[in-house]
């Protein structure tokens, strides 16, 4: 601080001179990597990235303050819920996984736990969000268990992606169950779908029911039903326009060069 440093400052952001160029100017903020000597100057300064936290930090307090505007207690207590799975995550299952723990029970336990949390927390105790509870969990260990089930049998590996193979370098020195990290990532992954479905459908039959009473339980089944057909239709769209949105890159690679399917769906990364 109080100092002024020339740093060197690469444009190659991309490969082509359309993209790779962004320039900066007077106020811009940025990230320094800084080589020092033994007495701690600066012998040279580098601009290693873009200073974004700023933007992001006021995307993330917009956010907050309309779901408390428009939500009230109930956006208050979505937050809440927010930070505690954010704590579980970060205080319990990384930190758990990198001491050598089982990725898959881990995960379950884990998801279970914020499970049951955000709903009570979101719906209070009754039997609107035990229902929800009881859905969810189900749904979640359903799909660990058709994860497990496929994945064996089409000998996943769980390398498929860049990060997974530069675990094997981390300072830890810990031999990762690598297939049980990729199940414990669908887990998750299931996790906010299932959560949304059974909620939704839970808090249709509460109204339904508390708005009439005489409603007999085949017809409240039934309607649960419908309810959770049109849920299902929909959110098949939505986690298949988020898997499609994640993978855009690579399906645009995959269409250029003409790849045959046959060749897509054996691959390691696709069918993980």
């Amino acid at each position: 601080k109080g100092e002024i440093v020339t740093a060197e400052y690469s444009l190659t952001f991309g490969l082509s001179d359309k993209h790779k160029s962004i320039m900066l100017k007077k106020n811009d903020h940025v990230m320094l990597y800084l080589q020092e000597d033994e007495e701690g100057n600066i012998e040279n300064a580098y601009v290693a990235e873009i200073a974004r936290d700023r933007h992001l930090i006021v995307l993330v307090s917009a956010f907050l303050f309309f779901l408390v505007l428009i939500g009230g207690m109930k956006g208050l207590k979505a937050i809440i819920t927010l930070i505690l799975t954010a704590f579980a995550i970060i205080t319990i299952l990384i930190p758990a996984i990198l001491r050598g723990a089982d990725p898959v029970i881990l995960s379950i336990a884990v998801c279970i736990f914020i499970i049951g949390i955000t709903l009570l927390i979101i719906g209070g105790f009754n039997r609107k969000t035990l229902s929800a509870i009881i859905g969810t969990a189900g749904g979640v260990l359903i799909a660990g268990l058709t994860a497990a089930i496929i994945g064996n049998l089409a000998k996943i590996t769980g390398f498929s992606a860049d990060e997974s193979q530069m675990l094997l370098y981390i300072p830890q020195g810990i031999e990762f169950d690598f297939r049980g990290l990729l199940f414990a990532a669908i887990l998750i992954g299931t996790m906010g779908a299932t959560m949304d479905v059974g909620m939704t459908i839970a808090s249709a039959m509460h109204e339904i029911k508390i708005n009439c009473k005489d409603i007999k339980s085949a017809d409240l089944i039934k309607a649960g039903m419908n309810v959770g057909r049109d849920a299902m239709a929909t959110m098949a769209n939505t986690l298949i326009l988020a898997y499609t949105g994640g993978s855009l890159q690579l399906m645009l690679l995959l269409m250029a060069y003409s790849t045959p399917f046959s060749n897509i769906i054996n691959w390691d990364v696709v069918a993980s």
